[in-house]
């Protein structure tokens, strides 16, 4: 996965170039404050608002905002969205004057106005000291400002909490609250939460990395563990294979991990950084993705950026590279960060080239919105389809696109939610070319010019498409209709779709005689049943059945009697009082029954018996009810087979 650098074109009131700034995400606005830079020849600190409008994606416009009452121009400071139309800083510095105060700026307000607001104290530890180059890290209603200087060499490595909330704000000094060892005392370091649990919203640990002191550069990282307060001493938390301080570390929500991204920095004196790094809450491993598109800018450090979610791309503005910037820059992490959803399967994962089949999408965290789901493998052949369905948060159901213009082919599919960028993940689809019912062909042994009546009989069909190829899936209709030659009857036939291009038919007709098999599809491009190639197929069906001339008395009804097999002798035993009769069976086309006596003492009649053959010419029999006197019989008698009779 890589990532690819743009430079928009930017257009109005574009701000000074400077450092030190804030450039913050305020619900759908992007706003920039304070920072510090040069005018006239002189130095100094900002206290402007602008804004910058990347809704039309071939010009970005910025604007300066008219606000009143600006607090004091400061840079270093912190800038935090409270709400989707408030933003708040605190502290920072002008020169050597620094501050802790806090002041709130809402954007919805016709007349923009800063309100300096009165924050409680804690009760022990008052408010933090004035300072810049801390973080400000938000987690909830509230937020964590760790470090920071304070001038005349004051570092700190104190944290604290600023309260958000309808009944006021409040100052909280975590000293004694938390476990563990924290980290030294650092200023111009980074500080992000994420959280570990794939697609989840609930963030885990707060990690603090990188900075600096009076003295030197720190390559070190610590992980707060929000859910228990405790500084994790025990393991190595993630960080950059480098010390660096100065740089833009921000985590951002992807599917199933949050990712984490760095840019600029220092790590030296002069050493100016342009890289990009990436981790993946995950496996909490940094790596640093290739840049496919675009010329990474010049190095710099003490920027600030914003992500922008409908291009999943990060805006950065501005900076120090031993001189002030004041360039608009774009980096499209699309690949590798994708919107706050997912697809994770599609079905089916074929379609005709004509499109309209219902395709259905499972994913992760859909919501309902204007849903596009996108098709093709480049640019040049992509196809959107506009009217897709939301059905749940794991269900999007849409029709496909026709896509005769570029043919049959591969591609992959991906969804886009709100105007949000397209999902990263890409599902395979494929078009193939639309099946001709007379290229397809049909062959088996319910095809063969000799068939069984009253028997079920298979064939197959195989489908071919427009270019006399064979289908490889499934989805066409096809149907079977056998039909006596006379028009007076018909069979009754079935077709199962193998979802490989073949199709199991089957059928079975009633009698013998003529019969015309009928194998169509339905045309989807006309709605009409088209005979494939060499349809009606003609058969003659044969009777299954061998029937026989029975000869001889047949046996009176009975029941309870036993009827075993002694060669081609069928011998009937019980049931009544007439002893034993024989069916014999190899005479040709003829039967013959015939009563026999067989020699020796003859079993009390029976009915309800066992009888098995044994040795291949003795007949066993047990049990049953006497006929006599309706007693349960344990007595057990066999009846021979010899050359002279039974």
């Amino acid at each position: 996965m890589s990532v690819f650098w743009e430079n928009p074109v930017v257009a109005g009131d574009i701000p000074t170039a400077r450092s030190g700034h804030s450039f913050t995400v305020v619900g759908d606005r992007f706003v920039l404050f304070g920072g510090c830079g040069r005018v006239n020849g002189k130095a100094q600190a900002f206290s402007d608002v602008h804004e910058l409008d990347t809704s039309e994606p071939e010009e970005y416009r910025w604007k300066q905002v008219a606000v009143s009452n600006a607090p004091p121009a400061r840079a270093r400071h912190a800038a935090i969205a409270v709400s989707s139309r408030q933003l708040l800083i605190f502290g920072g510095l002008n020169k050597r004057t620094r501050y802790n105060d806090v002041w709130v700026l809402d954007m919805d307000e016709p007349h923009k106005e800063w309100k300096q607001v009165e924050v409680a104290a804690d009760e022990e530890h008052g408010c933090p000291e004035p300072r810049a180059h801390f973080t400000a890290t938000r987690f909830g209603q509230m937020v964590f400002v760790f470090g920071g200087y304070g001038g005349y060499g004051q570092v700190y490595n104190d944290m604290w909490v600023l309260h958000l909330g309808e009944e006021g704000y409040r100052w909280e000094c975590m000293a004694g609250k938390i476990e563990g060892d924290g980290p030294t005392p650092r200023f111009d370091h980074s500080a992000f939460i994420y959280p570990l649990t794939p697609n989840s919203d609930t963030y885990d640990k707060l990690l603090i990395m990188g900075g600096r002191d009076t003295s030197t550069m720190l390559h070190d990282s610590h992980m707060l563990d929000l859910s228990k307060m405790a500084w994790e001493n025990e393991t190595q938390p993630p960080c950059l294979p480098y010390e660096i301080c100065n740089n833009i570390c921000d985590g951002i929500e992807s599917v199933p991990h949050h990712k984490v991204f760095s840019f600029g920095g220092k790590k030296g004196m002069m050493q100016y950084l342009n890289a990009v790094e990436v981790m993946d809450c995950g496996s909490q491993i940094w790596s640093t993705p290739p840049v496919d598109g675009g010329s990474p800018p010049e190095g710099r450090e003490d920027c600030a950026w914003v992500f922008d979610a409908k291009t999943c791309s990060l805006i950065v503005f501005g900076g120090w590279a031993n001189r002030w910037l004041g360039d608009t820059l774009k980096l499209n992490v699309s690949p590798i960060i994708g919107p706050p959803y997912a697809c994770t399967s599609i079905s089916p994962e074929a379609g005709p080239v004509f499109g309209n089949t219902e395709l259905t999408i499972k994913g992760l965290r859909f919501r309902n919105g204007k849903i596009q789901v996108k098709f093709g493998t480049t640019e040049k052949n992509e196809v959107i389809a506009e009217d897709a369905q939301f059905v749940d948060s794991e269900t999007i159901v849409v029709r496909t696109p026709n896509y005769e213009l570029y043919g049959a082919m591969p591609l992959q599919v991906q969804v886009s939610i709100g105007g949000e960028g397209w999902t990263v993940n890409k599902m395979k689809y494929a078009y193939f070319a639309n099946t001709a019912p007379r290229n397809c062909i049909a062959y088996g042994p319910g095809l063969l010019e000799t068939v069984t009546a009253s028997v079920n009989v298979p064939f197959l069909i195989q489908a071919i498409d427009t270019q006399n190829e064979k289908r490889s899936s499934g989805g066409d209709t096809f149907v079977v209709k056998v039909v006596s030659a006379d028009g007076k009857a018909e069979g009754i036939a079935q077709v199962a779709d193998a979802d490989s291009g073949v199709y199991h038919a089957s059928y079975s007709v009633p009698g013998p005689g003529k019969w015309h098999v009928h194998a169509t599809m339905l045309d989807p491009a006309t709605g009409e049943d088209v005979p494939i190639r060499g349809s009606p197929f003609t058969v003659s069906a044969i009777d299954a059945l061998t029937k026989h001339r029975v000869m001889g008395a047949a046996p009176s009804k009975r029941k309870g009697a036993t009827l075993t097999a002694v060669g081609s002798e069928l011998v009937l035993y019980g049931g009544d009082r007439n002893g034993v009769s024989v069916l014999q069976t190899d005479g040709g086309g003829d039967w013959r029954w015939s009563a026999v006596t067989p020699d020796g003492d003859a079993p009390p009649d029976r009915t309800m018996h066992s009888a098995t053959l044994m040795a291949g010419s003795e007949i066993v029999v047990f049990g049953g009810v006497g006929l006599q006197d309706q007693t349960e019989l344990n007595d057990c008698y066999y009846l021979k087979r010899t050359a002279d009779g039974w």
